[in-house]
Parts: C-alpha cells; structure tokens; sequence
C-alpha cells in the first residue's frame, strides 16, 4: 500500500510538472533508470554523453537514480540540454539547473523541504563561474565568487545576518586582507599571499587592537606588539622565521640584512 502511494505521489508531482512546463514536456517522457546507462566523459569530465544499448539517447526522459527520486531531462543526441530538475523519491523538486549541450551552464538552484533556495550556483562550461549562495531558511550563510571552478574574489560568511568572515580569493588561494567578526566586531585581521600569511596580522578584543605581528610565507617574522587597552605598547617580542629570539638577535640580523 505505501509503495502505491509514493507511486501516485511522485506521478501527481511529474503530472503537475508537464502541465506547468508543456513547452519544456509537451508529452510524457520515457521511464529508464540511471544505472542502465552508459555515461562517456570527455576528458575534463564536464561533458556527459548518455546512452542505451550503444545508441545516445534522443528524446524527453524521467531517469530513476540510483539512491531515490529521479531527474527530469531534455537530451539531444545523448547529451542534456535546457532546463534540467531532479526529484526526492517523494516527489519534491530537490534541484533545477540548466546545460548546454551536455555541459552546466548557467543558475542552478537546490531546494530545502519547503521549497525555498537553499543554495544558488552558477555554471559556465561545466564549472562553477559567477556567484554562489548558500541559506539557511531566510537568511545567508556564505557568499563567494568562483571563476572557472575555484574560488576568485570576495568572499563572505554570515552568522544571523551579520558578516563573520571576509576576504578575497585568487585561484582557490586568500589573498589579501582576510578579517573575522563576532557579533559585529573585528576579531582579527590578518594579510595572506598564496593562501600563507604575510604582513601585518592584528588581533583585537572588545574592538581595540591587543596584538599585532609581522608574517612572512606562514611564519611569524619581525617585531610583534601586544597593547594596553589605552592603545600603548604593553611589550614587544622578536620573531625570525618563526623563531622566537632576543632584540638583540633581532636587531643583528637587521643590520646585516642592510649590507
């Protein structure tokens, strides 16, 4: 009986579907499942040829996946094309996106139970290219900027509405000024090259600077300072490469650095 039911439930979902998509599925699409398919790769992997029985697939398809639910595809010549949805086996659109020619390109979008955009994407060649979203319920947790596949620009995450980090991003690598927030107030502020710290990094409590230090390639690398809350020096430490040493030590290798 529960197994009828999700029957009727999931053909009351795609009848729903091709009535508000008819340009999109003007007729009933043809029923195979995703494990009966051979998938060819091009070499990047962004491309996906699909057929059946050594012929591509040509045609409207409902194609039943492997873990529940099932995918919605227009495909021309073995590859999809257009608007594409994928169902949760009660019959719930999980996700709509969109390809050309076998490859994502443009807004894909996944939705939560009810409904709402839960995360946002888009596609240009079969890789993440623009901007991508993520929510909880109403509000957004992340933003970032992607270029070809990697992370590439600013980037943002939110903690009820209010940013937590910002930074900005070249080729998956923090570039730049990297900052934290709690509750709207700065936390640290730290410099980054390649994905390493280098430069000035700051540290703050109640929003007043207490500790700063110098970075270069991941290691501490200069004078540090740690502050009153008057903003005066409290004390001052030396750092070579990572290593602690005395001013002293510090100041010889200034000079010889100087020659």
């Amino acid at each position: 009986m529960k197994t009828n039911q999700n029957l009727i439930v999931k053909l009351s979902y795609t009848l729903i579907f091709l009535c508000l998509s008819g340009s999109l599925f003007a007729q009933l699409p043809e029923v195979v499942k995703w494990n009966h398919l051979v998938k060819t790769y091009n070499a990047d992997s962004t491309e996906m040829l699909l057929s059946l029985n050594n012929n591509p697939l040509q045609g409207q398809y409902e194609i039943a996946l492997d873990e529940g639910g099932f995918a919605l595809y227009n495909i021309k010549n073995g590859l999809i094309t257009g608007e594409a949805f994928w169902y949760a086996q009660d019959g719930r659109m999980e996700c709509k996106l969109h390809f050309k020619n076998g490859v994502r390109n443009g807004l894909k979008e996944n939705y939560d139970n009810q409904g709402k955009v839960w995360l946002r994407q888009e596609y240009k060649d079969g890789r993440q290219h623009g901007v991508s979203e993520m929510y909880q319920g109403d509000k957004i947790v992340n933003k970032s900027n992607y270029k070809a596949g990697k992370k590439d620009g600013p980037s943002f995450t939110y903690s009820d509405g209010q940013v937590t980090t910002e930074g900005n991003y070249e080729n998956n690598l923090r570039n730049g000024v990297f900052r934290v927030y709690s509750r709207g107030e700065i936390v640290t502020e730290n410099n980054y090259k390649d994905d390493l710290q280098n430069g000035l990094s700051t540290m703050y409590a109640m929003g007043k600077k207490n500790m700063d230090s110098m970075y270069e390639n991941g290691k501490r690398h200069g004078v540090s300072h740690m502050y009153k809350p008057d903003g005066s020096v409290l004390f001052e430490s030396y750092f070579l490469l990572g290593d602690k040493v005395t001013k002293d030590v510090f100041e010889k290798y200034q000079q010889s650095n100087k020659k």
